[in-house]
């Protein structure tokens, strides 16, 4: 508490000391300023009422110099005033032995309004300095005089210390406080421990009606309620025998000094004895003991009135003084109840995975059906016209797209076993435009535009073309549904870092909600109606198997970027 408080005042002093610096550095160039003006106006009237305006009308006027002498008498900041000519010398000076003397020149009061807080602290405290407020006067057109008044930071500096002096004192207060009030709490704080420390030793000593006595609202009475609560329920008797697992107790000589009825058929007899040495837990209490080596779950066969048992058995030790072993505990678990229900639900989600795998290569077949009734009513149409201009093309895609929907029907048996992948040297430009080519007749269809951008002279990157086309297949249709009004398809290419080249595939989309960014490579996890949320998934499976890195850039309603990290073929 003291520190926190001496913390929030010493940053409560600063900010004070700053504030006073900068009101008392405000206020003194404002005084400065002000009596400059008094004196340029009764400089001014005296000249104006002269027969002949000169410097000795300024010397011998009664009022110039009254008025020199109470600036400086008045003010607490002000150590002088003077009237001087354009060469700096004093016409009229509040010390009448500095008149007619060359003034040096000094800053001037408005350079202080632009310092920082800091740097106005520091003028400050540091050597003592004088600053001036000028007023020019002017006779006719020409330049006549200069009415400087001086203010010192000698004397501000004064006015600093008796801040600093008062928050000194608050922070004193303070800390006297604080220290006050954390001792009392901390005393009281370490009483109620005392009491809770003194319930949970009787508890550990087996005494009965052992509790903290302890009656509080607050955080304290709540723990002492439940260590009360804990000495009720290790008092119950029977609680550990109505256990499904098996546990058992072993004091330091490794003898069974407790062990609950599920434990019993383990051990043969009620009473405290070690375990056999050919008993198979014998191994994990030797290891246990010996070595401090403690089991998570270990699967042990041991022996059983029905018959040969798999449980999973768990061992913790108990320590004493330092580091030495004081005892250890087993938990052990059958695990034939467990092998059931895990059985049961891998065979659930067998199904349910089937389910959506099959869901999914409808997915997967749309897309090339779609391609090839497209191409199809593109030669019906050129046929019907009478050219077949453009026929052989559409041709070969039908074909591919017959080639695809095949590899898509092996693809459901490659999810089952590891993807056997033909990799080479893959040029990225020409699978880019191969895409570009195929994807063409769908986005014209939708109004969209597909445009490549690549940079000349990539190297070839380490793959297979075939499964890198259907990655990039099925980011372009990601794309294009993404844009309902239509909107230009980017595929990009360039290098990336350390020897690895960036695919880039962007649309102008609405884009995806962050809340959906970790989870759209998700299998069959998808947020369009209908969709089966595998096409995402099998990008990611491809990108992955290339040793690849896959990553989105999206914001919402301006679209959303597919950045594809590929390795670069060897030389």
């Amino acid at each position: 508490m003291a520190v926190v408080v001496l913390l929030v005042v010493a940053g409560s002093t600063v900010g004070h000391l700053a504030s006073v610096t900068r009101i008392a550095l405000g206020a003194a160039s404002e005084e400065g300023e002000l009596l400059a003006r008094q004196l340029y106006h009764q400089s001014s009237r005296v000249l104006a009422t002269a027969p002949t305006p000169s410097p000795e009308v300024l010397q011998r006027d009664p009022g110039i110099r009254a008025m020199l002498e109470g600036i400086v008498g008045y003010s607490h900041t002000v150590v002088y005033a003077a009237v001087v000519d354009p060469s700096g010398r004093a016409l009229a000076h509040s010390n009448p032995r500095l008149e007619g003397e060359v003034l040096p020149r000094r800053q001037s009061l408005e350079h202080l309004k632009e310092w920082s807080t800091l740097r106005s602290v520091l003028s400050l405290l540091g050597d003592p300095d004088v600053y001036e407020a000028q007023v020019p006067m002017v006779l006719g057109e020409r330049p006549f005089a200069t009415v400087r008044v001086g203010v010192s930071t000698s004397l501000l500096r004064q006015e600093l210390g008796r801040a600093a002096l008062h928050s000194l004192g608050v922070a004193v207060a303070a800390l006297a406080v604080a220290v006050i009030v954390g001792l009392g709490v901390g005393h009281m704080l370490l009483r109620a421990l005392r009491k809770i420390t003194q319930g949970m030793e009787r508890l550990a000593r087996g005494e009965r009606g052992a509790a903290a006595d302890l009656t509080r609202d607050d955080e304290l009475g709540e723990l002492a309620a439940r260590v009360d609560g804990l000495g009720d329920r290790t008092r119950a008797e029977g609680i550990l025998d109505n256990l499904e697992d098996a546990v058992i107790v072993l004091n330091a000589n490794r003898q069974v000094v407790f062990h609950n009825q599920a434990a019993e058929a383990l051990l043969g007899r009620r009473s405290a004895t070690a375990l056999p040495t050919e008993h198979p837990l014998s191994t994990v209490v030797a290891e246990l003991f010996d070595h401090g080596i403690e089991r998570r779950n270990a699967s042990v066969e041991v022996p059983s009135p029905d018959g040969p048992r798999e449980l999973a058995v768990s061992s913790d030790r108990i320590i004493a003084d330092g580091d030495r072993t004081g005892g250890g505990v087993l938990a052990l678990r059958n695990l034939e109840p467990v092998r059931a229900v895990q059985s049961l639900v891998t065979y659930s989600q067998k199904l349910a995975a089937l389910g959506r795998l099959t869901s999914g290569v409808a997915h997967e077949v749309k897309n090339p059906l779609n391609a090839m009734r497209i191409h199809l009513e593109l030669v019906k149409t050129r046929l019907a016209a009478g050219t077949q201009t453009g026929v052989k093309d559409n041709l070969d895609v039908i074909a591919h797209e017959i080639q695809r929907l095949d590899r898509v029907v092996q693809g459901v048996l490659k999810f089952m076993r590891p993807q056997e992948l033909n990799v080479g040297p893959v040029a990225v430009g020409s699978f880019l435009d191969e895409v570009a080519r195929l994807m063409e007749p769908e986005a014209a269809r939708a109004g969209t535009k597909i445009v490549l951008d690549i940079v000349p002279d990539l190297p070839a990157v380490s793959g297979d073309a075939e499964l890198l086309q259907q990655a990039c297949t099925n980011l372009v249709t990601n794309a294009i549904q993404a844009m309902p009004g239509g909107g230009e398809v980017t595929l990009a290419a360039r290098r990336g870092p350390q020897g690895t080249i960036e695919v880039r595939v962007s649309d102008e989309g609405v884009g995806i909600p962050p809340e959906d960014l970790d989870r759209v490579f998700r299998l069959y996890y998808t947020t369009k109606p209908g969709g089966s949320g595998i096409g995402l998934s099998m990008v990611y499976r491809i990108v992955q198997l290339h040793d690849g890195r896959i990553d989105i850039e999206s914001e919402m309603g301006r679209g959303t970027t597919m950045v594809l990290t590929l390795p670069a073929a060897p030389p």
